[in-house]
C-alpha cells in the first residue's frame, strides 16, 4: 500500500482505513475499511465530512453490494442528515444520466431489496424526490447508481401501485429504520390511511413510534387527530409523552385540548412534555391563542376547586400548582430542539399568568416570589422581563423585603439586581388603590410579543 495509508502523518493523511478502499483491493479489504470508517476510533486523523464523503463515494460507485451495504450503515451511524445526503446524490445522478428518468424508479427498486440498508434508502428516497409518475419514467439501470440497485434486488417497476402503497407495504418490514422512514415518507407523498399506522404506535421500538406520531401530525386530517388524542388519552407512558410532544406541530385548536388534558396526565415525564409542547404551540402557531389557553387553566383550576379539590394538580402543594411549576421549568428549560427561546417566554407568560390570578390575585404561595426572583436573571431578557412585570402585582407577605435583598445583592447577577431595582421602584409607586396603574402593567404583559415589538427584536 501507498505511504499515505498511514494515519498521523503531517498534512493530515489518510486513515489506513481509505486506503483499504482504493478500488485495487478485492471486496473483503474494501469491506473491512468501511467497517472502521462505520466505527470510528479517536485515533483516525479523518474528519467527520472525509470520512463521510468516502462512504458517500462508495455507496455510489463501487460494484460489490455489500460493500455498498455495509457502506450505507456506515453513513447511518454518523448520522440521518448523511443517509438524505445520499438520496439527493443518488437522485442527481440518475438525473444526469437521463433527464427524463424518474429517481424514484430506483428507490422503488432498492425498496425490494433483500437487505436492510437498501430498503432503508429507498423508503427514504421515495418520499424525497417529490412526486412523478413512476409508471412512465424511463429505466435508469445504465447508470451506475442503477447498477447498484439491480445488485440490491431489482424488479421492473413496469405498473408498479402508487409510491404510497408500496411504502405501506414497508410498515411491515422487519427493520425499524425502514419501517420508520417509510411511514414519514408514506406522508410526505400524501398518504392519508390512518389503519396502517395505528400499528406501528404500538411498536416495541420508539424509533418507529415517534414516526407513527409524526406521520399523523404531517397528516394533520381530522382521523389523524382523533388517532393522536386516543393515543395521548389510553397508550403507554412512553406513546403519551411520544404523542405529546411532537403534537405542537399540528397546529390546530384540537391539539391544544389534547395538550391540556395532558398537563395532568398521571406520568410526571408527560406533564412535563406537554406544558412545553403547549407552549411552543401558542408560541410557534398561528390556531391557537395564548389568552384562550390561559382561560381554560384558569376555568380548569376553578372547576377543580368548585369540586372539592385543592387545587394543587397533582402538585406538592396546595398554594403553588403544579401546571404552575411546569410551565415555570419550561421557561427555565437550558433549550433543546423542543423548548425555543419563544416557548421559554410563553411559558413564563402562562406561568405568571396563572400566578397572578391565584385567589383572584392574592396569596400566589411561598413558591412563587423565590421563582419570579430567580427569573430575572434569564439569559433570555425577555423571559426576565416578564417575570419582573408580574412581581409587582403579587399580593405575598415580604415580597418588598425580598426584592430589597435581591438589589442589594452584589454577588448576583448584574442584570437581575438592575430589575429588582426597578421593581422597587414600581412596589414603592403602588399603592392598595392603583387600579389603573395595574390595568397599564396587565396590558403591557398580555402577550410576550408585546416585549419583542417594544424593543424592536
Amino acid at each position: 500500500m501507498a505511504d499515505d495509508s498511514r494515519s498521523g502523518q503531517r498534512g493530515g493523511e489518510r486513515p489506513q482505513a481509505f486506503a483499504l478502499l482504493d478500488e485495487s483491493n478485492d471486496a473483503a479489504t474494501r469491506l473491512e475499511g468501511v467497517e472502521a470508517l462505520g466505527n470510528p476510533s479517536s485515533s483516525m486523523t479523518g474528519s467527520e465530512r472525509r470520512i463521510v464523503d468516502q462512504l458517500l463515494r462508495v455507496v455510489l460507485t463501487d460494484d460489490d453490494p455489500r460493500v455498498r451495504a455495509e457502506a450505507i450503515d456506515a453513513l447511518y451511524f454518523h448520522g440521518d442528515r448523511y443517509i438524505e445526503e445520499l438520496v439527493s446524490r443518488i437522485a442527481a445522478a440518475v438525473r444526469r444520466r437521463d433527464d427524463a428518468a424518474d429517481p424514484r424508479t430506483v428507490f422503488a427498486r432498492w425498496l425490494t431489496s433483500d437487505q436492510a440498508a437498501y430498503r432503508m434508502v429507498g423508503a427514504t428516497g421515495l418520499g424525497a424526490v417529490g412526486p412523478s409518475d413512476m409508471r412512465g419514467a424511463s429505466d435508469a439501470a445504465s447508470t451506475s447508481v442503477s447498477a447498484s440497485s439491480s445488485n440490491a434486488g431489482s424488479s421492473d417497476t413496469t405498473g408498479q401501485p402508487d409510491p404510497t402503497e408500496r411504502l405501506r407495504e414497508a410498515f411491515d418490514d422487519g427493520d425499524a429504520r425502514v419501517q420508520a422512514r417509510a411511514v414519514r415518507s408514506y406522508a410526505t407523498l400524501g398518504g392519508e390511511r390512518i389503519a396502517p399506522i395505528r400499528t406501528l404506535l404500538q411498536a416495541s421500538n420508539a424509533l418507529v413510534r415517534r414516526a407513527g406520531v409524526e406521520a399523523l401530525v404531517s397528516i394533520g386530517t381530522p382521523d389523524a387527530t382523533d388517532l393522536l388524542a386516543t393515543a395521548a388519552d389510553d397508550g403507554g407512558n412512553r406513546l403519551r409523552k411520544t404523542v405529546v410532544e411532537r403534537l405542537h406541530g399540528l397546529d390546530r385548536p384540537a391539539s391544544a385540548e389534547i395538550l391540556l388534558d395532558a398537563v395532568r396526565d398521571p406520568s410526571p415525564a408527560v406533564r412535563r412534555a406537554a406544558a412545553a409542547s403547549l407552549a411552543r404551540l401558542v408560541a410557534e402557531g398561528g390556531a391557537v391563542r395564548g389568552r384562550d389557553v390561559r382561560e381554560r387553566l384558569l376555568a380548569d383550576r376553578s372547576g377543580r376547586r368548585s369540586a372539592g379539590g385543592d387545587g394543587s394538580d397533582g402538585g406538592d402543594g396546595g398554594d403553588d400548582p403544579a401546571v404552575t411549576r411546569l410551565l415555570y421549568e419550561v421557561a427555565s428549560d437550558d433549550r433543546s430542539d423542543r423548548v425555543t427561546p419563544p416557548t421559554e417566554r410563553h411559558a413564563m407568560w402562562l406561568c405568571c399568568e396563572l400566578i397572578a390570578h391565584e385567589e383572584g390575585g392574592s396569596g400566589p404561595g411561598d413558591g412563587a416570589v423565590p421563582r419570579l426572583l430567580d427569573a430575572l436573571a434569564h439569559d433570555d431578557p425577555y423571559v426576565a422581563d416578564i417575570a419582573a412585570a408580574y412581581l409587582p402585582r403579587l399580593d405575598a407577605p415580604d415580597l418588598a423585603r425580598a426584592v430589597r435583598a435581591l438589589a442589594g445583592d452584589d454577588e448576583a447577577d448584574p442584570d437581575a439586581r438592575e430589575r429588582a431595582r426597578s421593581v422597587l421602584k414600581r412596589l414603592k409607586r403602588q399603592t392598595a388603590a392603583s387600579a389603573a396603574d395595574r390595568s397599564i402593567e396587565y396590558v403591557y404583559v398580555r402577550r410576550p410579543a408585546d416585549y419583542t415589538e417594544k424593543h424592536g427584536e
